[in-house]
C-alpha cells in the first residue's frame, strides 16, 4: 500500500514492484502503487508483478505501471502471471506524471516536475533528488 520502485529488475520472474505475489503471503494486498524500472524475467515479466500465484483473489487495486519506461507495453502485462490480472492498469510516463492516478491520496502523494523526475512521490519520504 503507497509504494513505488524506479529500478530495474532481473530475476525468474520479476515484476515493476514484485517479483511473486502470494508465494509466502497470500492474499497480500496491493494499492496506490506504481512501478518504472524495466522487469527483465528469464521465465515471467510484469510491468507491475511478475507473478500473481493469488490472482484473482490478491487485493489489488488502483495500481500501475509506466508503459513507456518499462519495457512492457503490452495492457495485459500488468503481472507475467496472469494475463490482466484485476486492479493493475498501465499508463504512460506521461500520464503518469501529469496528476495523481486514481487512488492516490494527496495527503499521503506528492508531484512536482523538479522532484522525482516529475513522478509521485510520498510525502513522508522525499526522494533526495
Amino acid at each position: 500500500m503507497n509504494s513505488y520502485a524506479l529500478g530495474t529488475v532481473s530475476g525468474p520472474a520479476a515484476g515493476g514492484l514484485i517479483g511473486q505475489n502470494g508465494i509466502d503471503f497470500p492474499y497480500r494486498s496491493i494499492s496506490a502503487s506504481y512501478a518504472t524500472g524495466t522487469a527483465n524475467g528469464t521465465i515471467l515479466a510484469g510491468g507491475l508483478i511478475g507473478s500473481d500465484a493469488e490472482s484473482p483473489n490478491s487485493l489489488i487495486k488502483h495500481a500501475y505501471w509506466d508503459m513507456t519506461t518499462s519495457g512492457i507495453a503490452n495492457r495485459s502485462k500488468g503481472a507475467g502471471y496472469p494475463a490482466n490480472d484485476p486492479g493493475i492498469k498501465g499508463l504512460t510516463d506521461k500520464q503518469l506524471k501529469s496528476g495523481f492516478p486514481k487512488g492516490f491520496s494527496p495527503k499521503i502523494w506528492n508531484e512536482d516536475p523538479n522532484i522525482n523526475n516529475g513522478l509521485p512521490y510520498l510525502i513522508a519520504n522525499p526522494p533526495a533528488n
